[in-house]
């Protein structure tokens, strides 16, 4: 049987929790702790009350979720800044606009767990992601219909989720041409 290259929603999701956001704290550790956590991943903080620190998006949740910090709103998932790629997507179809390799699932995780740190712009911040991501998807889809004959595929900017659409496809591809190449070299003198 054979197994699924492509990794789950959740899986993604995961490996986007290592990403790092900026909060802030609501809380200090006391001095002999040096006022960080230190984790496996590394030593984050120092954690003082009202100053913005950065930590991977998993311990800004944690926090988050024990009402001991506020998360912050990316740079890159504002209006302005979305409407922009947005604009740019739509004008270049060969090229993808540079966003966070995890850019989805980070949106879902804050859009989920620091709607707050958005205001009012929410919905707006929401349709633009769900804007973006449906364009991206339809250039992939554009890419891959005119792929024919011997050519070199460039997929520069791609995120987790785009790349993780398209492996299964690329896998197949790579699995029979290397299967074609084993029947012709076992018909080899």
């Amino acid at each position: 049987m054979p197994v699924d290259p492509s990794f789950s929603p959740y899986d993604l999701e995961f490996f986007a929790e290592d990403d790092v956001v900026k909060i802030v704290p609501s809380f200090s550790l006391p001095t002999f702790s040096h006022s960080s956590i230190r984790c496996i991943g590394g030593a984050f903080g120092p954690f003082k009350p009202n100053i913005p620190v950065e930590v991977p998006l998993w311990l800004a949740v944690a926090l988050q979720k024990r009402n001991n910090c506020r998360i912050l709103q990316p740079d890159w998932l504002n209006t302005e800044t979305l409407q922009e790629a947005l604009d740019q997507e739509k004008n270049t179809a060969a090229v993808f606009h540079r966003l966070p390799f995890h850019y989805l699932e980070i949106s879902k995780i804050l859009f989920l767990h620091a709607k707050e740190a958005f205001g009012t712009d929410l919905l707006k911040v929401k349709e633009l992601v769900g804007d973006i991501c449906k364009v991206r998807l339809s250039k992939i889809n554009a890419g891959l219909q005119v792929l024919q004959g011997p050519m070199t595929v460039k997929l520069n900017n791609l995120s987790a989720a785009e790349c993780n659409v398209i492996r299964p496809f690329f896998q197949g591809a790579l699995d029979r041409f290397h299967l074609l190449a084993s029947v012709c070299l076992r018909l080899l003198p």
